[in-house]
């Protein structure tokens, strides 16, 4: 399991956040795996598909449970972009491997708002950022607006239904905010190679748009505001390492944040308990995996098996 990457200029605290999450989740982890073996055994004319599927489903409720219990203990948590990571064998050919990341380290797609097309302007800034990080082409900024405004007249370099309704294969825009990060797909310009690009770093989840600033990775950081450059986004990675941030205002403390952290504290947060989940289960020589966006204390968002 890999929460931070420590160096010798940290301090005990992230040893002591370490500890914390590995005592939490061995004792839900063990109780899982008894609880599933015990079940797949009784279930043994399932074959191995099933089992794995079992498994990797069940996965997702172990990471929600853990993170419930960790969240009682620490609301800050600090990750690193790989998340919290565990694998445990289950049986003697059983395995499982459950990785969970901060939603809220991602920046919101909600970069428009549906009925009225009008921008909303510190989403949108930070989309447009995020392009340029990424170099992908800033066009792509219009394409969604005109996905998820009502109206039907394309922007600059949009696409509206009567580009959509052309194709070989035709559909209509959706004309509200995305359902998911794959749905961008369907999105002019969106192609797979654009999502590898930015996918990782976008959510259709979290409406108020605020990041996470304890678990955002560089290029998020990065795209927040226009005076935040590679050096700052690193100042803050480096602070976070040390002393987690406990509330915004937390980022006044940062060097080089003396002045400008004024404009960062209504882009971020120090908390959140929304987390994406991915569970990889192996039965035999098959390999079943989910991935899930969850809100501890509350429901599933999103649901992919694999």
């Amino acid at each position: 399991m890999r929460i931070l990457r420590e160096n010798k200029s940290e301090s005990g605290l992230a040893l002591v956040t370490v500890l914390l999450v590995t005592a939490v989740l061995a004792t839900l982890v063990t109780d899982f795996i008894y609880r599933t073996y015990i079940a797949s055994s009784r279930a043994g004319n399932l074959r191995d598909s099933a089992r794995a599927a079992l498994i990797a489903g069940d996965g997702v409720a172990l990471a929600r449970a853990g993170l419930e219990e960790f969240l009682k203990k620490d609301a800050n948590i600090v990750m690193d972009p790989t998340g919290m990571v565990f694998s445990q064998p289950v049986g003697e050919d059983l395995s499982v491997e459950i990785r969970a990341v901060d939603e809220r380290a991602r920046l919101s797609t909600r970069i428009a708002y549906p009925l009225t097309g009008v921008l909303e302007p510190k989403a949108h800034g930070s989309f447009l950022r995020l392009l340029k990080v990424v170099k992908a082409e800033d066009s792509l900024a219009d394409q969604l607006v005109d996905w998820i405004d009502s109206d039907t007249t394309p922007r600059g370099r949009g696409a509206e239904e009567s580009y959509y309704m052309t194709l070989a294969e035709p559909y209509k825009p959706r004309n509200n905010y995305p359902e998911s990060v794959d749905e961008l797909l369907l999105v002019k310009g969106f192609t797979p190679e654009v999502l590898r690009s930015i996918g990782p770093y976008i959510t259709p989840y979290v409406p108020d748009g605020l990041v996470n600033i304890n678990t955002a990775p560089r290029t998020v950081l990065m795209a927040l505001t226009e005076e935040m450059t590679g050096e700052l986004a690193d100042e803050i990675i480096k602070y976070r390492n040390k002393t987690p941030f406990r509330d915004r205002s937390d980022v006044m403390k940062v060097p080089g944040f003396e002045k400008t952290g004024f404009g960062l504290q209504d882009r971020v947060t120090a908390t959140s308990r929304l987390f994406r989940v991915y569970s990889r289960a192996k039965s035999g020589e098959v390999i079943r995996e989910v991935e899930a966006v969850v809100q501890v204390g509350g429901g599933i968002l999103y649901w992919r098996e694999m």
